[in-house]
């Protein structure tokens, strides 16, 4: 029997924490870090935008918080672009980041930042839960070996995440999903800081497999996966592929829904918000609300704390994108049950990649025409029981 190899990703989305470092007043500085693990080897990408680039060096570093550790794996330094941005990316074995002698289950938080006498500047961080140590006091962890090997990246006028993963799933990992009952202990993390993919592989018989391969082999939950509506680009879940049409405006089921107890605990979060009744009728039993933003404070009021963790967190490093139009939507998508299944993001804008949230790569893949047709939103589907962002199948 051919020995099964696992697979596992997580995203931190990093966030502004000093200003004075972005392009302009207008712009605010914004990135990711993805961790990619398989096997005994891991992968670590950074990508950040919108940031002044300087003569003094910023630098990429991990925060490991996890398993009695409290240190900082200082990854290198980070070379800006004249247009603000960087993308690289490393490869380490998994339980020696950059040669720390620190494995990769230790690290709760990526940052950029600079390092100014004995101080740390933190230009940016993310972390994967909100419980945020006093990392800027942690040891930086000593190279115990020579440096790591930068893996080259191929630059052209496109960003290599116009180009990465552009055909991606989700594959969720039924060990993860909470149960309905732990629904409220653990709303307050709900976010999108940390997105987590684990899959198991069978009998890879090559290293490169072609992702198209990859995902016919560790694609096991059918019920999960969505199809493409030809009409509209739009991708709809299996599960409700086939059920008749039913005219939202002849029915009240989208004013109802969601039910039960977490319906409840939802609606609450959404009780001041316009509701929407005449968008994607195509996504049925998904109840609709507009975010009106006038500036980025709007993102950043923490007076309810469950408001500010499903509102405004996962949208913070959106708000160039949304700033335009002054308001996104969210969503409640239901199943058949009546109950939340999935939390819908959607950022307006055109069908264009000026427009589409980061080039699709956090998630933001679905665009959805409104009435004029020019105009829709990008969706961003997220599974909050197993903090995953949900993914259409091409």
């Amino acid at each position: 029997m051919a020995q099964k190899k696992s697979y596992s990703r997580y995203f931190i989305i990093l966030q502004e924490d000093e200003k004075g470092y972005s392009l302009g007043v207008d712009k605010s500085s914004s990135g990711y870090v993805k961790m990619e693990v398989k096997d005994t080897k891991c992968k670590i990408s950074y990508y950040v935008q919108n940031i002044k680039k300087e003569s003094a060096p910023y630098y990429m570093i991990l925060i490991c918080n996890k398993k009695d550790t409290n240190s900082i794996i200082k990854i290198g330094e980070m070379n800006i672009d004249e247009y603000g941005r960087a993308d690289i990316c490393y490869e380490y074995p998994v339980n020696n980041i950059s040669n720390s002698g620190l494995g990769i289950d230790k690290v709760s938080g990526a940052a950029i930042v600079k390092f100014i006498d004995s101080n740390i500047i933190s230009v940016m961080s993310g972390f994967s839960t909100t419980d945020i140590p006093r990392w800027k006091g942690f040891d930086i962890a000593n190279n115990k070996v020579k440096e790591a090997k930068i893996k080259p990246q191929k630059k052209d006028n496109r960003s290599i995440f116009d180009e990465y993963e552009e055909k991606i799933e989700e594959v969720k990992n039924s060990k993860k999903v909470q149960s309905d009952d732990n629904i409220k202990k653990n709303k307050c993390n709900i976010e999108l800081s940390l997105k987590e993919e684990n899959l198991e592989e069978k009998s890879l018989k090559e290293e490169n497999l072609k992702e198209e391969d990859l995902k016919e082999k560790i694609r096991k939950d059918k019920s999960q996966e969505f199809t493409k509506n030809k009409d509209n680009n739009l991708f709809i879940d299996d599960s409700i592929k086939n059920k008749p049409q039913i005219d939202n405006k002849s029915c009240k089921e989208n004013y109802e829904y969601p039910l039960g107890e977490d319906g409840k605990y939802f609606k609450n979060i959404a009780k001041d918000l316009e509701i929407i009744s005449d968008f994607a009728d195509q996504i049925k039993r998904c109840k609709w609300y507009k975010v009106e933003i006038e500036n980025i404070d709007d993102m950043k009021n923490t007076c309810d704390y469950d408001k500010y963790m499903i509102l405004y967190n996962p949208m913070n490093s959106y708000y160039n994108y949304i700033k335009k139009y002054g308001h996104y939507l969210l969503g409640y998508k239901c199943d058949e049950l009546g109950s939340v299944k999935y939390i819908v993001y959607g950022i307006p804008g055109e069908k264009s990649k000026e427009d589409q949230p980061y080039g699709g790569k956090s998630g933001f893949v679905t665009w959805v025409p409104t009435k004029s047709e020019k105009q829709g939103y990008w969706l961003m589907f997220y599974d909050y029981k197993t903090s995953t962002v949900v993914l259409p199948v091409k």
